[in-house]
């Protein structure tokens, strides 16, 4: 497998030659230039342009996808293959379309214009300068568009419409660029279209086109699966429809990935070229540039920066191990990509994080579940000693746990119920505790709320509260008339601000949602019922061991403990306990007294100190740096002094405004490029970047910098923060390593020590392992099944037990 993976892609070009490509161009040799183009091309290009003629010319395809690895000259190779292949005269459609991403469109248009001799009228079909009609659309030889703009004009009513319903109805009601046949389309940046899902994949497959090109240096990113999009769009039968491409290719990478990849390969062949930097041609480098060093730069956090990373992380992975426990990953997915974009952001500054927490008294909440929010509002708004008061009350129940043989399994059957909202029986002497004081129906645990008093009513009794007039019986205490009277006063102006009175204790209060809170999050955790058993076993134990008797005395009831009900509930009470029994489970009601201090694990809940949350949270000219702050000075430093220029690269735009912050402390000049910039802004900065003199140092935007530009003027680059894909940085890396650039080329990432970073970078070698696979590069025995230890290590779960 490894022989057919490495020789697969290669074989491609293998029966062209140099001097093959020259002859089929009617070029005498290198120097020539190719009829209207102003530009030699190089011998890799030569061939690559000739594949690209044969393509449309002599096979079936019509097209095809020219996958080679950013910097090698896909752009100009599309050019000449353009120039090479010009629409006959009485072609009736002779208009090429070229989709790209808004920030590629005049990079383009310049490629077009300084690459020929003026043999094209070209026009970029955006915004102000969109076309208005048909025949404006048609006089144009080229037209540059973005892939949204594309969107616009595919608009569909009935998206359950086939394929060729669809396109008979855009040639009748679509937009300009969905009525056009055009005679070529390319898809620059082709990767945006590989989620089939996605309206932009599905857009372009309805283009109608003689000719169909793309061109991507990362054509797999994530599965395989991500081929399909480009398959689609270039009508590539038989491949081009789903359930045969899954039935092949994509579902076979769940069970056996090596197959998969050599599938995936298979199909590519015809449809595919690509050649990497490091690939000869004839016995000769295939391109001769500077070498690219690629290092890891391992960072130790200050030691304020560990503890409040420690403390946000233990409270994620708390929450992450409840989601696995009650098996409610999936469908917790999105808070759990949530918390692990904090802790990314967390090993960049922790201001990114602390900026967004002024209304905690813990920051840490921010990653905590909703239970845990409510109960930090609690203890902002009313204090700890209330909340503690309160919690009191919920854990008032039988110790029974010496029922259980594992608690574990009691956990998940009470995740299960609280989930589904399962029937459950009520114990004698449990009804005064459940029930609301004025429907006298059980509190459930999604409908119970805690007033300020620590009394409790449901939601729909609450509400009626505060909406009906409140009833007394003119009586305001039992003491003397001036206490009476006061009592009035004080009732008569709680009134005045529309407090009512508790139906249990009569104390007004404040019923407003800031002043009332979710019984729910007063709740024991599963870690506090957890440590109950652990000290209630132990306490059993060391009074069995001081008392021998047989003595039956301190077994609960158990004619109370088999009490079924026949009542079917609308939700589950919040004190029910599920017991395991053959056939179906066993209920108990209660609440469970819990030891309120104790040693045990280390778990959330101790906010991080307060001054160092301040020193941290500052966001202005008088910042604390991190680590990585620190760590880019230096390298700043050392470009500074080599005469260098640097691209820093990083996902947020927080973090490069930050950095921002840190530079004008240090004197250092700088630009910066984003989208949130004009599309004549980045164009000017560009500009001024590539001058020599002015600043030397430019903030881009991962996103937004990582295709299409050309930046060799930049020969270092420090990569602030790691993208879940390596793809998506290595061309953001390629953005300096490509023809043009004279100088070694040095890229510094740096990642902290300890933290999610670390198995990130786990993640990211799987990843490369499938793409090389799918390509035809290295060896694609990554492609193997992950371990279950492997997972639990890139999860971080802690446990290593069968909930994992």
């Amino acid at each position: 497998m490894a022989d057919f993976v490495s020789k697969s892609i290669d074989s491609l070009s293998s029966g062209l030659l140099v001097k093959d490509g020259l002859k089929y161009l009617g070029l005498k040799d290198a120097k020539d230039l190719l009829p209207g183009l102003e530009v030699r091309l190089i011998p890799h290009q030569i061939i690559g342009v000739t594949w690209m003629l044969m393509q449309e010319r002599e096979s079936p395809h019509k097209g095809g996808i020219m996958a080679d690895e950013m910097g090698l000259g896909k752009t100009v190779q599309m050019i000449a293959t353009m120039a090479m292949n010009m629409p006959e005269l009485n072609e009736k459609n002779r208009t090429t379309l070229i989709v790209l991403p808004a920030a590629l469109m005049f990079q383009w248009k310049e490629e077009l214009e300084a690459k020929t001799n003026g043999i094209w009228s070209v026009h970029v079909h955006h915004g102000k300068d969109k076309l208005k009609s048909l025949r404006a659309l048609q006089s144009k030889d080229i037209v540059i568009t973005t892939y949204q703009t594309l969107n616009i004009d595919f608009t569909i009513r009935d998206p359950d419409m086939t394929d060729d319903e669809q396109i008979e109805y855009l040639i009748e009601n679509g937009g300009l660029l969905a009525q056009m046949k055009y005679y070529r389309v390319v898809l620059d940046e082709a990767q945006y279209v590989r989620n089939r899902g996605t309206r932009s994949s599905k857009t372009v497959a309805l283009l109608r086109a003689k000719y169909r090109w793309m061109l991507t240096g990362t054509p797999v990113t994530n599965s395989l699966a991500d081929l399909y999009g480009l398959i689609r769009f270039g009508h590539f039968r038989p491949w081009n429809d789903w359930t045969d491409f899954d039935g092949y290719v994509a579902r076979v990478q769940l069970d056996d990935p090596p197959l998969a990849g050599a599938r995936a390969q298979e199909i590519l062949k015809p449809l595919l070229l690509r050649r990497t930097k490091n690939a000869q041609l004839e016995g000769k480098p295939l391109l001769t540039l500077p070498p690219k060093d690629i290092e890891i730069v391992t960072l130790q956090f200050s030691a304020d920066e560990r503890e409040i990373y420690d403390n946000f992380e233990r409270r994620a992975k708390i929450r992450v191990n409840k989601f696995i426990r009650e098996q409610t990953i999936l469908k917790n997915h999105a808070a759990v990509l949530v918390m692990i974009l904090r802790l990314r952001q967390l090993c960049c500054h922790p201001n990114l994080i602390l900026s967004q927490t002024d209304q905690y008294d813990d920051p840490t909440l921010l990653v905590g579940g909703d239970q845990e929010k409510e109960v930090g509002r609690a203890k902002r708004a009313m204090g700890v000693p209330w909340v503690q008061k309160v919690k009191a009350r919920f854990v008032d129940m039988p110790m029974l746990f010496e029922c259980f043989s594992c608690v574990d399994d009691h956990l998940r059957f009470m995740a299960r119920a609280r989930a589904e909202a399962l029937d459950f029986t009520e114990g004698p002497g449990a009804e005064d505790d459940t029930m609301c004081p004025v429907c006298r129906e059980t509190v459930y645990v999604n409908n119970g709320r805690v007033l300020a008093c620590g009394h409790e009513l449901c939601a729909d009794c609450l509400q009626d509260l505060m909406q009906s007039p409140i009833a007394h019986d003119g009586q305001f205490g039992y003491g003397n008339e001036a206490q009476n009277s006061l009592a009035e006063k004080a009732y008569e102006a709680a009134e005045a601000r529309g407090h009512r009175p508790c139906p249990t204790c009569k104390k007004m209060n404040d019923l407003r949602p800031a002043a009332v809170f979710l019984s729910s999050a007063f709740e024991p955790s599963d870690d506090e019922l957890r440590d109950y058993a652990r000290n209630e076993r132990n306490r059993k134990s060391a009074h069995k061991k001081r008392d021998l008797s047989d003595s039956d005395d301190d077994l609960p009831d158990l004619s109370q403990i088999l009490a079924r009900s026949t009542k079917k509930e609308k939700g589950t009470p919040r004190n029910a306990v599920m017991l395991p029994k053959a056939g179906g489970t066993l209920t108990l009601t209660g609440r469970p007294r819990l030891p309120r201090t104790g040693k045990g694990k280390a778990r959330a809940g101790d906010a991080p100190n307060a001054e160092m949350v301040a020193t941290w949270r500052v966001g202005d000219e008088n910042l604390e740096p991190s680590a990585k702050m620190l760590e880019l000075i230096k390298q700043l430093k050392d470009a500074e002094n080599a005469g260098d220029k640097t691209i820093v690269y990083s996902q947020w735009t927080s973090m490069m405004d930050l950095c921002e912050m840190l530079f004008g402390r240090y004197g250092i000049q700088t630009l910066r490029y984003d989208g949130r910039m004009s599309r004549d802004a980045r164009d000017s900065t560009l500009k001024t970047f590539r001058k020599s003199g002015g600043p030397k140092v430019i903030l881009i935007s991962t996103k937004c910098g990582g295709v299409g530009l050309n930046l060799v003027a930049a020969n270092r680059v420090v990569n602030m923060d790691l993208s879940w894909n390596y793809a998506a940085e290595s061309q953001a890396y390629d953005r300096v390593h490509r023809l043009g650039q004279e100088k070694d080329v040095f890229v510094k990432r740096l990642v902290v020590e300890n933290t999610i970073e670390e198995r990130m970078l786990k993640l990211q070698d799987l990843k490369v392992g499938l793409s090389d696979a799918a390509l035809g590069e290295g060896t694609g025995m990554k492609l193997t099944k992950m371990s279950v230890r492997e997972i639990k290590t890139v999860c971080a779960c802690p446990r290593e037990s069968a909930h994992c």
